[in-house]
């Protein structure tokens, strides 16, 4: 289901169309422009392929789980093995959700394509493009990544103690509340 923001711009697109259809193939060039200049297709899948690499590896899910004490503790027991369940759990997020994620990508773009033609005007647009086309632009665009890499390293490091703190502080109320949902199975000739 469309989010409201993107349902909006398409109700704006449409309706640009149906009153002036020049003008929403105008507006829809030049936002196809833009996002080609900011967002290449090419570079988006190469980078949710980067993504669905790493995920195969294991990395999401040693992300989730990172925090736990309960899966330190069992990973530490037998690295090598748990490594290898980790790898399989991660190929199979990947083979998984992959394909979704592969079919969001230009999917995606298509949204981003409609909501700046919704927003902007065909001549807003094109000065946007302008923008991005000079060499102030294109330092933006080259320095973004190692911008927002380096706001993401500070914010993990000035949180991410307090962030893992918490999850550890939450983890036992978490695992008090699975067993009362999973309780362990009685033991072998036991009363039930």
């Amino acid at each position: 289901m469309p989010s409201p923001a993107l349902h909006a711009a398409a109700i704006a697109v449409i309706a640009l169309a149906a009153a002036n259809p020049a003008a929403a193939q105008d507006a829809t060039a030049a936002a196809t422009t833009l996002v080609d200049l900011i967002a290449p297709l090419p570079a988006a899948q190469a980078q949710l392929e980067a993504q669905l690499g790493e995920m195969r590896k294991g990395a999401a899910v040693r992300a989730m789980l990172g925090g736990n004490p309960r899966y330190q503790m069992e990973a530490a027991k037998n690295q090598p093995t748990f490594n290898q369940g980790i790898a399989r759990i991660g190929a199979m997020q990947a083979d998984t959700l992959g394909p979704i994620m592969r079919e969001m990508v230009p999917a995606t773009r298509k949204a981003t394509i409609a909501a700046y033609a919704a927003a902007f005007t065909p001549a807003e647009l094109a000065a946007i493009t302008a923008f991005y086309k000079s060499s102030a632009g294109q330092k933006l665009l080259r320095q973004q990544p190692q911008l927002q890499a380096r706001v993401n390293q500070q914010m993990a490091q000035q949180f991410g103690p307090r962030m893992t703190s918490a999850q550890q502080s939450l983890a036992p109320k978490i695992d008090a509340e699975l067993r009362k949902l999973f309780p362990p199975a009685p033991a072998a000739g036991a009363p039930k």
